[in-house]
């Protein structure tokens, strides 16, 4: 079996954490919730969790549905950010609901015999093992999520980009803050289930925060971040085949070098 026969899975899934993650990003940092991924990552892994108390396979469907059930109730909550006038308070709401939907991850999977190495495989995703009925199942629904934030792009924007101009308009701002908060929180979980926690967080904020370092504009920021994103990806995957490393954190590492080759860059272009 050759190196496109067995990457080429993780390849495409890759790319489809990329194109939604980039985009949701630019809108994460807009907002200054940097850790708002994190915290839903979690609550659905939290959620996954869950099931192995049940007697439901962790990685069947069922257990998803629990992810995805657990990240629409944080959805719920995040939606109320918006009133907490305060960017610093916003932050520690957030670092704490992560903190603390992790600590109950590992009481629920310590009382399961395999429940460390379910922690683990949460953490670290197991993209390479990606099948394709999977990757369909996910294109489709990030498609569907897609068209929504494509139709209503000018609400969703003016949510992130220009909030005040959000509060006069005459519909409520708070069903739309929440649409945003609950396709994210579906995106989120729908991922982390394959790809694990860190390469989710990887995705959704170095390809836009680097892409945000050299220019400005959404439109060029969301096209920019795709090329550095996928650059990486190609990269991480190449050398994660020949080094014979775990493609997960390779592709976390990888993604991780470009704030600092594009501030390298910067410099020499001053």
């Amino acid at each position: 079996m050759d190196a496109v026969t067995i990457l080429l899975p993780a390849f495409v899934f890759s790319l489809l954490l990329l194109a939604t993650h980039t985009y949701l990003g630019l809108h994460v940092l807009a907002r200054g919730i940097i850790f708002v991924d994190l915290a839903l990552a979690q609550i659905a892994a939290l959620g996954a969790s869950i099931t192995l108390l049940t007697g439901v396979d962790a990685h069947g469907f069922e257990a998803r549905l629990y992810g995805i059930a657990s990240t629409l109730v944080a959805a719920l909550g995040l939606t109320l950010l918006r009133r907490v006038p305060d960017k610093t308070t916003r932050e520690v709401i957030i670092g704490s609901v992560y903190v603390v939907a992790t600590a109950l991850s590992v009481l629920v999977l310590s009382r399961s015999v395999y429940g460390m190495e379910e922690l683990k495989a949460l953490l670290n995703g197991s993209i390479l093992w990606v099948r394709w009925q999977e990757i369909g199942i996910v294109a489709a629904v990030f498609a569907a999520l897609g068209v929504l934030h494509l139709v209503f792009r000018a609400r969703f924007h003016a949510l992130s980009f220009a909030p005040d101009q959000d509060e006069t308009a005459q519909t409520p701002s708070f069903l739309w803050e929440f649409l945003f908060f609950a396709s994210f929180a579906v995106v989120i979980a729908i991922a982390v289930h394959v790809a694990g926690i860190l390469v989710v967080f990887a995705y959704l904020i170095i390809p836009p925060f680097a892409a945000s370092l050299l220019t400005r504009g959404f439109a060029l920021r969301l096209v920019l971040g795709w090329g550095l994103g996928l650059t990486a990806t190609l990269v991480a995957l190449a050398v994660a085949y020949h080094a014979d490393l775990p493609v997960g954190a390779t592709v976390v590492s990888l993604l991780g070098v470009l704030p600092i080759l594009v501030l390298l860059l910067r410099a020499r272009a001053r």
